[in-house]
């Protein structure tokens, strides 16, 4: 066995290995220098860390004393770093076999020479082992994936924060947005539905600023509230002259201001029988004449409308024209009700709070009492109530955080009204008076299985089947 000399002697003979012993001691090994070996100039180990005599499985004496030329010839190393080192007498990285283990390693050879320029050490250490080098490999590739999954979902959120004002994490939405996302660059017409305050406008807002017409105007009319005599020239316009009392310059309709942007009809099926038929003419055509006037002007314009009516039962009532329903109904749209989304309502909150807060200068949060009471409110106004509610409370709260005092009487109200609707009993018999509650106020809101179906988010053999038990059976 060859003469092993200690590293005070190393030190002695002019090698600068100052720190060598530090790092080769096991409470001491580190990153690099966790599997590493020393040999001399002739190839003979002199020493080897602790870790590496574990990690790969080697007695001590099996490869202390031995040469690295003898390890490279019966196929312990392929290759041997330090072989290599010495042959070349330059640092060498490699991957390098431990076939003993059969493990792969990443090993770097470093040559030490003495004062004359004289090989007379070669120091090897492995960095890191290939099932490490693919551990990370394959970690990096799925930090990738989720990085990727997660910029999409950023890019969406700042998209939607940007240029929309819609926030939601329910499923129902996200599928709303989705299909808004599918057709807002298409020419299709696009009817929305939903109860009153649900968010029509804001979703129809939304699919123009998402649409390649989003350069252009945004036209949003609310045809409940146009008088009947007035409200085909607010939309078709009208020339000089046409009735009394108008401009002597005439005024362009809502319609024509519409070009090469969005028209918005809201509350559509309040439009008067021949406004329904002037709005057919217009789809089929792309054409209108301002009252009084000769010439055809055409258009290009996106339509969206949107209803809180069954316009399917104002159809068969003879209230809604049938063609124009069918050349409306291209893209259906259904928005759910604010209860049927709870999952939305606290980030809606979060962020009429905010607004509010900053439009009145104030700086306010909420208690989580009071979160938990927003979350359960039934909210029959839906988002405009749920936004009215938040900018008047901004407004009078005297304190920082806004709790269950200062809810308006209205609301506290409605929580003890409806406390009372019921009964005890067990957890399944209250749940099951609740349900019968929500069944009864949405078919008397909507008095058909297909709407209650839509107005839940339920199917409609599902809605029969709670109608006959809850509202069919009521005596």
């Amino acid at each position: 066995m060859p003469n092993i000399p200690s590293f005070t002697s190393l030190h002695d003979e002019g090698i600068n290995l100052e720190g060598l012993l530090e790092i080769l001691n096991p409470e001491n090994n580190l990153v690099l220098a966790d599997d590493m070996m020393v040999s001399d100039a002739n190839g003979i180990i002199l020493r080897v860390s602790e870790t590496y005599e574990k990690n790969f499985g080697f007695a001590h004496d099996s490869i202390v004393g031995k040469s690295a030329f003898e390890l490279e010839a019966n196929g312990t190393f392929t290759p041997c770093i330090t072989a290599e080192v010495i042959r070349q007498k330059k640092k060498i990285s490699a991957t390098q076999t431990i076939n003993h283990s059969h493990k792969n390693v990443m090993t770097v050879g470093i040559p030490l020479f003495d004062a004359a320029g004289e090989l007379k050490y070669a120091v090897c250490f492995n960095t890191v082992s290939m099932e490490q080098i693919n551990s990370i490999q394959r970690n990096y590739r799925r930090m990738q994936d989720s990085l990727q999954q997660y910029s999409q979902e950023i890019a969406e959120l700042r998209t939607r924060a940007t240029s929309t004002n819609l926030v939601f994490k329910s499923a129902p939405m996200q599928r709303l947005w989705t299909l808004m996302q599918n057709t807002a660059n298409t020419r299709a017409n696009i009817l929305i539905t939903g109860e009153t305050g649900v968010g029509k406008s804001a979703v129809a807002k939304a699919i123009h600023k998402m649409s390649n017409r989003a350069g252009g105007p945004f036209i949003e009319v609310n045809c409940a509230v146009l008088h009947e005599n007035l409200i085909e020239s607010e939309l078709f316009g009208y020339e000089k002259g046409a009735f009394t009392g108008a401009s002597s310059s005439g005024k362009i309709g809502k319609i024509e201001l519409a070009n090469h942007g969005t028209l918005f009809l809201d509350e559509i099926g309040e439009l008067p029988p021949h406004i329904q038929s002037k709005l057919l003419q217009l789809i089929q055509e792309k054409t209108i004449e301002r009252l009084s006037g000769t010439q055809k002007i055409e258009l290009d314009f996106r339509l969206i409308v949107a209803t809180n009516r069954n316009l399917e039962d104002a159809v068969q009532r003879g209230l809604f024209r049938s063609d124009l329903f069918y050349r409306l109904n291209v893209i259906r749209i259904h928005i759910p009700p604010l209860r049927a989304r709870k999952e939305d309502i606290i980030p809606m909150a979060h962020q009429f709070l905010a607004r509010f807060c900053r439009e009145y200068g104030k700086a306010l949060t909420c208690s989580p009492r009071f979160l938990a009471f927003l979350e359960e409110y039934g909210w029959p106004g839906n988002v405009r109530q749920l936004e009215n509610l938040m900018e008047r409370l901004v407004i009078t709260a005297q304190d920082p955080i806004l709790d269950l005092s200062v809810l308006p009487l209205e609301y506290t109200a409605d929580k003890a009204a409806g406390a009372e609707l019921l009964p005890g009993g067990t957890l399944a018999e209250r749940m099951d008076a609740y349900e019968a509650q929500i069944i009864r106020d949405s078919y008397q809101r909507c008095h058909t299985t297909v709407a209650v179906a839509k107005d839940l988010g339920i199917s409609q053999a599902t809605a029969a089947r709670k109608i006959a038990k809850y509202v069919n059976t009521r005596t």
